[in-house]
């Protein structure tokens, strides 16, 4: 994640974070041996931003959790004229895919006060979320932030991984949901993180494939009627990709950093029948466009 706002001018339009910028990326192990994994050019244009910016704060990257209590903490702010409602009640908190909560927001922070002055939320920018930890698998997880200013603007707040570590018992997933089995004939999609868009149905390919392509770091919703899902390696079935969620007949998957390329799913409904997606993610169209 990177703040773009603390960048220093260079050639674009007035004021920092604008302008062309060359990322490198360097690997070093253990025993400080590095390796250039290669650099990306980038155009900033923070001067034209629109859409809601911040970040997640807890859990840290690859962070271990645990408890019934996990405080989940975090920060927005959008651009002039515009504003978050300070009821948070356009923030989301999503963990694999699912829908969470609203955090409580309009909290304030010194370093966010003098770091961002000015803006509608500059004095209320934080924000947190209780998440019951035991209601999570023991493992990798993902979670993410997503914000909507009161114009409709929004944008997600970054997505990380984060591991569940609870001991003695507290580790089972919630009771799931029976499936709708009305909805067993077709499957349906749905693109986004806007719980009020409407989903739309699939069609099978000739092959009886269903075919999906999302951005990195997007979000979908499937409904495809299933009681078991699958992750697809050479016609073995594997586990779910990290950051992915059966629950009630539903499949969901926010793709976390570093998810690109092909995966083949497979999804086995109570009367047996199989449904096979395939799942196509691709750069950013505007990855090499930043606003942030």
């Amino acid at each position: 994640m990177l703040l773009t706002n603390f960048l220093a001018h260079s050639g674009g339009a007035a004021g920092p974070g604008n302008g062309t910028y060359r990322l490198h990326a360097i690997a070093v192990n253990k025993a400080r041996q590095s390796f250039d994994l290669g650099t990306r050019t980038i155009t900033v244009d923070n001067a034209d931003a629109a859409k809601p910016f911040g970040t997640i704060d807890t859990p840290a990257q690859g962070g271990v959790v645990s408890e019934n209590a996990f405080v989940n903490f975090g920060w927005a702010l959008t651009q002039n004229p515009h504003c978050i409602p300070t009821d948070g009640s356009t923030l989301t908190v999503i963990v694999d895919g699912v829908t969470l909560g609203h955090p409580v927001y309009n909290q304030a922070r010194s370093d966010i006060q003098n770091f961002f002055p000015g803006l509608c939320n500059t004095n209320g920018a934080v924000g947190f979320f209780y998440i019951d930890t035991t209601q999570l698998a023991n493992g990798v997880h993902t979670i993410s932030w997503v914000a909507y200013d009161n114009v409709g603007h929004g944008d997600g707040l970054g997505s990380r991984y984060f591991t569940v570590a609870n001991t003695g018992g507290g580790n089972s997933p919630a009771v799931d949901e029976p499936v709708d089995t009305a909805t067993n004939s077709t499957v349906m999609l749905q693109r986004d993180f806007d719980s009020t868009s409407q989903p739309t149905q699939l069609a099978p390919e000739e092959t009886g494939v269903y075919s999906v392509y999302m951005e990195e770091l997007d979000r979908i919703e499937m409904e495809v009627g299933a009681t078991n899902g699958y992750l697809l390696m050479k016609d073995e079935r594997r586990p779910l990709p990290i950051g992915s969620t059966l629950r009630s007949g539903r499949f969901y998957w926010h793709a976390g950093p570093g998810f690109l390329g092909q995966y083949d799913l497979l999804f086995e409904r109570a009367d047996a029948t199989l449904v096979r997606v395939r799942v196509k993610i691709r750069p950013k169209v505007n990855a090499g466009r930043e606003s942030r």
